[in-house]
């Protein structure tokens, strides 16, 4: 049986989080056991309202160059683990120098990371394998030096029966009451992940849809200047902040439009469940976000930074009942076959086989997006 060691570190948030947990509620049935362990800066509570149980703690040492952690040694031996699974940059330089000659797998779904994550991994003794949310972040790997057989692109898995479980128990209108309409908005905030730019959009819808509501999941540094933002246009009525184990799942189940106001690339893992949700996605024309949504097809694309812009795409996914639901059944669609949790699960399982063999990483692997 494959045993595998997940390690996450402070950079791992609640939308990793959320894949680890779906991958691994489905490895079992693979014949593949796990156990999480959790490195220094973590905050284990959140970790555990995802994954069902509190990560293991393993703290570490740093001397000079030494990266030293001899509890990730000790909770290796103790689960008979044969792979390591990272999901950071930091973990993955930890466990590289504490668990050496161990195969080594890190999982990157946000573009940004590459350029660092291809430095770190190009200088390991043995290298890892890095397991891609998309094609762009696949191309930024290869361009920043990293081997094609290290790089195997894998879609994230979407729970369809979390999203029909959430809308049956009502939970959209415990989070946001009776108002509508509603928008989700991608999320943790940050200054690439263009918020700001699409609060201002939904405060220019607002004088037309009074009772708009925006869900902003997941507390950030701009979280705060958001919410200073909004307070500024007396507005604070609009803006939903839910608490942070609220899933994609959940809070797509809540939502009529899904907003990705991005100006940098962004990960794309919380288009997916909105796909899933039959929910509208309005988003920026950036590479990372029309790699999966296509301008009026199965959702509605503008160019970044532009307000006013990003509203009258806004109005139209509200106001246009045969357009919504033409990009909505596309979506859905696609989403059954590009996010399925089973190929999303198997993917993987081949991967760790493929790995711990030392054969190609992405033998018998096909990018399930480029295959629908």
């Amino acid at each position: 049986m494959t045993r595998i060691l997940h390690l996450i570190d402070e950079t791992t948030d609640e939308t990793q989080l959320q894949t680890l947990a779906t991958l691994r509620a489905k490895s079992g049935s693979l014949g593949v056991a796990s156990t999480v362990c959790a490195m220094d800066g973590v905050d284990r509570s959140p970790a555990a309202a995802f994954l069902g149980q509190r990560p293991t703690p393993t703290p570490r040492r740093v001397l000079a160059e030494l990266n030293w952690s001899p509890g990730l040694g000790r909770a290796a031996r103790r689960d008979g683990a044969n792979l390591v699974h990272t999901w950071g940059i930091d973990a993955v330089r930890t466990a590289a120098a504490r668990l050496k000659g161990m195969p080594l797998i890190l999982t990157i779904n946000d573009p940004l990371q590459t350029r660092e994550a291809a430095k770190w991994i190009r200088a390991l003794p043995a290298g890892a394998t890095v397991v891609a949310g998309s094609q762009i972040i696949r191309t930024r790997l290869l361009t920043a030096g990293l081997s094609p057989e290290r790089v195997v692109v894998i879609r994230g898995g979407v729970d369809f029966s979390a999203i029909n479980d959430a809308r049956k128990s009502g939970e959209r209108a415990a989070l946001v009451g009776e108002s509508g309409p509603v928008v989700l908005m991608h999320g943790p905030a940050s200054m690439g992940g263009g918020q700001y730019v699409g609060l201002w959009a939904a405060a220019i819808v607002a004088q037309i849809h009074r009772g708009i509501r925006v869900i902003l999941p997941y507390d950030s540094t701009e979280t705060a200047r958001l919410r200073r933002f909004v307070a500024s246009i007396r507005m604070e009525h609009m803006l939903v902040l839910p608490e942070s184990r609220w899933t994609w799942s959940r809070l797509a189940a809540c939502a009529d439009v899904f907003c990705a106001p991005a100006i940098e690339e962004i990960n794309t893992e919380p288009l997916a469940h909105a796909m899933a949700a039959g929910v509208v996605i309005v988003g920026s024309a950036v590479r990372s976000v029309a790699e999966i949504i296509a301008d009026r097809h199965n959702g509605l694309l503008c160019k970044a930074g532009e307000a006013r812009v990003l509203a009258a795409r806004l109005l139209t996914a509200i106001e246009d009942v045969e357009l919504r639901r033409k990009v909505t059944d596309t979506a859905r669609g696609q989403a059954y076959e590009v996010f399925s949790v089973r190929a999303f699960a198997e993917n993987y399982h081949r991967v760790y086989e493929n790995v711990v063999a030392s054969r190609p990483a992405g033998e018998g692997i096909s990018d399930t997006a480029m295959v629908a």
